[in-house]
């Protein structure tokens, strides 16, 4: 038991960091009282998973990214509460409307785009807000670009216009939006081989009033995809028109809960 890491102190460091890169980044930050050789380990741990709100949060992850060390990223989750609620107006108390003008903390944009980075260079991106009510909308500035993501995951986020397109993004393989909002003529992605789509809403069903809620009224253009995951409210005979290469196999119904646990075995994959 000398030094205090016990059996592990036979173990090299790059093994003890992919143990560490499955921990929550906090508790990763925390082995470092174990012993004089945990003091810095966490700095080079290759996933990045936070989780929280409010201003120590925001606090914790910026103090998180600027003193790791820098290794590329096999995963970065960020699961938060980032709303940032107007001031009410004098005799008005409706969350309701507050909710229309409400928008997600701009440090979300700065956490992806670091991810994102061609030194950090994560290979699986996961992004879930909380409040589905207010969804993330990336600023314009931001594009999912990057020649290194397999898995995206986003739950909560409003794609408009270019975010849509993944085709700056040639490795991906597998996409999930769930509860996004989407604005747009077509997902695009010439790599893409599985893809899940569960309750999300499209923009244009407002300006488009022929178009139910059973069909999703953008186009999606990804013709490497070899399985589809869906709504129980949409309607397969929609994908297979638009995507005539499959057949109802191909095509299954799925929840919230099923993508998670799905999104997590992917996760583990990933890494390994």
């Amino acid at each position: 038991m000398s030094g205090g890491g016990g059996l592990f102190d036979a173990l090299p460091d790059e093994l003890l960091n992919h143990v560490l890169s499955f921990l929550p980044s906090r508790e990763a930050v925390k082995s470092s009282i174990l012993s004089r050789r945990w003091r810095h380990l966490w700095r080079s741990t290759p996933a990045v998973r936070v989780r929280g709100k409010g201003d120590k949060f925001r606090l914790f992850v910026n103090s998180l990214i600027v003193h790791r060390d820098k290794p590329p990223l096999h995963s970065f989750e960020i699961d938060a509460d980032l709303v940032i609620p107007p001031e009410p107006s004098y005799g008005s108390s409706d969350w309701d409307y507050w909710c229309d003008i409400c928008e997600v903390d701009g440090h979300m944009d700065l956490w992806v785009s670091y991810a994102l980075s061609a030194q950090c260079r994560a290979r699986s991106l996961m992004v879930r807000l909380e409040d589905h009510s207010v969804p993330w909308r990336p600023r314009f500035a931001l594009k999912f670009a990057s020649p290194h993501l397999t898995t995206v995951h986003l739950d909560a986020v409003h794609l408009v216009d270019g975010l849509l397109d993944f085709s700056h993004c040639p490795a991906l393989r597998s996409l999930a939006l769930v509860r996004c909002r989407l604005e747009g003529d077509a997902l695009v992605s010439p790599s893409l081989e599985r893809l899940a789509l569960v309750q999300c809403q499209s923009e244009t069903m407002y300006f488009y009033p022929d178009c139910s809620d059973e069909r999703l009224c953008i186009g999606v253009s990804t013709p490497r995809l070899r399985l589809m995951e869906i709504s129980e409210y949409y309607k397969q005979e929609q994908f297979l028109e638009m995507m005539p290469w499959l057949t109802e196999d191909n095509i299954r119904y799925t929840s919230i809960e099923r993508i998670s646990s799905g999104r997590q075995s992917v996760r583990r994959k990933c890494e390994l």
